[in-house]
């Protein structure tokens, strides 16, 4: 279960305490004093344990923690009933793609664009974001190196028309397309940056080796390529493990395209 995705995760974390809790409450084990809000209440802390336990990180906890108030709450308060179909669509327009390939919505920091700018060849640059959310990476390198060529794949339809406008200014050398990053070949790309998932990591070296060329870069925030040791870390401000971790594609790797 630690490798489904983390919305599924917290469904199910949620889904785990209501039934734990409905179960106590049938027994006759609930006292009268813990019903109401405060077995909503309740029902949130249990979910937020359960969530931890199936790996969510610590970012999850209040929102599984609070959900179940805001739910009761609106259960006691109607909303008129155009608001449930919109926002399921804009859910799906937003986070449909990471449900389908397992990586949430992330957003890399100004920090990691700097990094990534140093780690840009200074010559004949051609950069791919796997993943690229709001587009804010793309938009600053493609400010900042107008000699390269900058293309990112993005999965959600309105995350990708948010990124295709952020992207707008600097369209000369930037592109952005709605798709799987499975999809796109790797070959021609010089730098290849993924801020994705632990889940996709083992396939994705599998993609970079088969399909980049020695000496060329893929470079991960945060999630590392299991069994396989970085050739740098760069740390980054914000979460603890929080870093870009550098893979030099080698020609004594096996798969890997020829120069």
């Amino acid at each position: 279960m630690r490798s489904w995705s983390p919305i599924l995760r917290a469904v199910l974390a949620l889904a785990a305490a209501w039934f734990l809790l409905a179960a106590v409450a049938r027994a006759g084990l609930l006292p009268a004093s813990f019903r109401g809000t405060t077995a909503v209440l309740i029902m949130g802390i249990l979910a937020s344990a359960v969530g931890r336990g199936l790996g969510l990180a610590p970012r999850w906890s209040p929102g599984l923690l609070f959900f179940p108030l805001l739910l009761d709450y609106i259960l006691r308060h109607p909303l008129p009933t155009w608001v449930w179909p919109v926002a399921l669509v804009a859910l799906l327009l937003v986070y449909g793609g990471g449900v389908l390939t397992r990586v949430p919505l992330y957003n890399s920091n100004h920090a990691a664009w700097e990094a990534l700018l140093t780690l840009c060849p200074t010559a004949m640059l051609r950069f791919a974001d796997l993943g690229a959310g709001l587009g804010g990476p793309l938009a600053f390198l493609a400010r900042q190196r107008p000699d390269g060529f900058f293309l990112g794949v993005e999965a959600s339809p309105l995350t990708c028309l948010i990124a295709w406008i952020r992207t707008l200014p600097v369209r000369g050398n930037c592109k952005i397309h709605l798709g799987s990053l499975w999809n796109l070949e790797l070959a021609g790309f010089d730098v290849v940056y993924a801020f994705l998932s632990p889940a996709p990591m083992p396939e994705l070296w599998e993609k970079v080796r088969a399909e980049m060329r020695p000496g060329t870069l893929l470079v991960s925030n945060t999630f590392e390529v299991p069994g396989v040791e970085p050739d740098e870390r760069i740390p980054l401000p914000g979460r603890r493990d929080a870093c870009l971790l550098i893979y030099r594609i080698r020609a004594s790797e096996p798969g890997t395209s020829p120069a």
